[in-house]
Order: C-alpha cells, then sequence, then structure tokens
C-alpha cells in the first residue's frame, strides 16, 4: 500500500441535520422509563441486598441514560427539568461505570424511582 493509497473520508449521503432522531430516542427513553418501573417493582429490599441484579440492571440504566440525553435533540434539551445538569448525570454515570468510588445506593434508588421517570415524562410531553 502506497502513501496515496490511504483511506479517504466521503461526505455522507444524507446530511445528519435532516435526519429526525426524536422517534427512536423517544421509543429508546420510554424502554428505559418501562426499566426503572421493573426495577421498582422488585422491591427495596431485592435492590439493598449484596450482589443485587435490580441494582446492577439501576447501574446499566443510569449509563443508557446519560448516552440517550447526550443526543438529545436542541428542541428537547430546553424541556430538561432546571435542576438537572447534564454534567451531573455524566459525573453519577462515570462513578458508576468506572466505579471511582462506591455509590450510595440511596441515591441510585432515588434516580431509578423518581427522577429518570420524571425526566422522561418531562422530555416525552
Amino acid at each position: 500500500m502506497g502513501p496515496t493509497d490511504r483511506f479517504v473520508p466521503r461526505a455522507r449521503v444524507v446530511p445528519q441535520d435532516t435526519i429526525d432522531r426524536w422517534p427512536g430516542l423517544e421509543a429508546a427513553l420510554f424502554d428505559l422509563s418501562a426499566e426503572c418501573a421493573s426495577i421498582v417493582e422488585h422491591g427495596r429490599d431485592a435492590f439493598e441486598a449484596p450482589r443485587s441484579l435490580t441494582y446492577r440492571a439501576a447501574e446499566a440504566v443510569i449509563i443508557h441514560f446519560d448516552d440517550l440525553l447526550g443526543r438529545l435533540p436542541e428542541d428537547r434539551i430546553s424541556r430538561l427539568p432546571s435542576g438537572l445538569t447534564l454534567s451531573a448525570v455524566r459525573r453519577t454515570r462515570n462513578i458508576l461505570s468506572h466505579d471511582y468510588r462506591a455509590a450510595r445506593k440511596s441515591i441510585i434508588w432515588d434516580v431509578v424511582e423518581q427522577r429518570i421517570p420524571a425526566v422522561i415524562m418531562a422530555l416525552t410531553q
């Protein structure tokens, strides 16, 4: 392979600005809301138990929630609750995914039981 055989990126056929990604994001948010409800339905005792699978599921939900918020269109970002910062969501995600320090289960429970469902409601109304 010679110096002229390098990879040269080409422009996409459809500009990103013309693709409406909201329907897919909205469906993913509704799925996430259902996952939060399922975790809460299993109860706090199951969540607090050692080696709890519902706690691990809550970690995954929060990580996925951060990913979805990062892909929100500008018109939906303005619907986020005023007390919620994307940087706070990102920090929580980093703590959970990289295990920087032990997360307090009471905070994770509150996020899954109250905060994520409330944000999803605000975004999808």
